[in-house]
């Protein structure tokens, strides 16, 4: 082995003030101030930074612009809690949990982007803690009691008084529903993707906030459906990206009241801008409901948790009114 070892590298960044905060507040670098700009140090590791006002002396033959670098950063402790952090940080998770392998060997990541769009990853070599079920024996009406809780990272606070897209979506059942159309009220409840029995869940699933639980969620909707309809709710929907025949699948073994809307082309989610993210290449909603008066958004529920008490919130609010 020769005697060397990693001391830095450089990135490029377009404002000092956001990067610094980002990098100091997300990733827990120590600043350094330079004569002209700053660094960001971790441990005996640092990332020099070029930015404003730096003119450095010597530079790549191809530099890298800002967003274009991709750096990975070992979580200490289980990834949940890195997924936490980011939550409560604010930062929205591009994919993962999942698994990927660093310098110690396999771990866990996620995935997420520097105010300049610079692909972040944190990867955590913790065990991960085993969970009840066994492979081939999953159930997706349980609810696990450890799961972990998501945070409100703000993806939702647009929606309140927006007008539904001119979008037909398919429903199980058959049929095409355009909720800018629907008159009275209308309630959709929103979530990533209803498991299978006996079907292995995708990996880190139940690590990741808010993943667990659409089943829970459906049948909590469906157990409260004449209650909704006794507070003047016209119609009732879920909305997943699944395609219609695995929506059908649930929809028939849960039988549920209701039909359930598919935007496998994210083209709701796309318009209306609502919280997404990606595990196992797939691209998810995250869960919420909304409350829907003549084709207008009046009230949002996000995040959701615990997901089986997802009817029981929205009744206490149609109760309120």
């Amino acid at each position: 082995m020769l005697p060397t070892k990693l001391d830095h590298c450089v990135i490029h960044i377009t404002d000092w003030e956001r990067s610094n905060a980002f990098y100091t507040t997300v990733l827990g670098a120590e600043l350094v101030a330079r004569p002209t700009g700053y660094a960001y140090r971790f441990g005996d590791k640092q990332l020099n930074v070029h930015g404003p006002g730096v003119k450095p002396a010597e530079v790549a033959r191809l530099p890298v612009a800002p967003g274009n670098s991709d750096l990975c950063f070992e979580w200490i402790g289980p990834i949940a809690d890195a997924v936490a952090h980011l939550g409560r940080c604010g930062v929205r998770i591009e994919s993962g949990p999942m698994q990927r392998f660093g310098a110690k060997g396999a771990g866990t990541s996620v995935y997420f982007r520097d105010p300049d769009g610079s692909l972040m990853e944190f990867m955590s070599y913790a065990v991960e803690k085993k969970m009840a079920e066994a492979p081939g024996m999953h159930d997706p009406t349980f609810l696990p009691p450890d799961i972990p809780a998501p945070q409100d990272d703000g993806r939702a606070r647009h929606l309140t008084g927006v007008r539904l897209p001119d979008v037909a979506l398919p429903a199980t059942g058959g049929g095409m529903v355009n909720l800018s159309k629907l008159k009275g009220r209308t309630v959709v409840y929103v979530y990533p993707r209803t498991g299978v029995p006996g079907v292995d869940a995708p990996p880190g699933w139940d690590q990741i906030p808010g993943a667990r639980g659409c089943t829970p969620q459906s049948c909590g909707f469906r157990d409260h459906f004449a209650d909704l309809k006794a507070l003047g709710v016209a119609q009732v929907f879920g909305l997943s990206t699944q395609a219609t025949g695995y929506q059908q699948e649930a929809a028939d073994r849960l039988h549920l009241l209701f039909p359930i809307l598919s935007d496998a082309e994210l083209v709701l989610a796309t318009n209306l801008h609502l919280p997404m993210f990606m595990t196992s290449g797939m691209t998810l909603l995250a869960r919420m409901a909304l409350v829907i008066e003549d084709g207008t958004i009046v009230k949002v529920f996000y995040p959701v948790f615990p997901p089986d008490k997802n009817a029981e919130e929205v009744i206490a609010w149609l109760r309120s009114r």
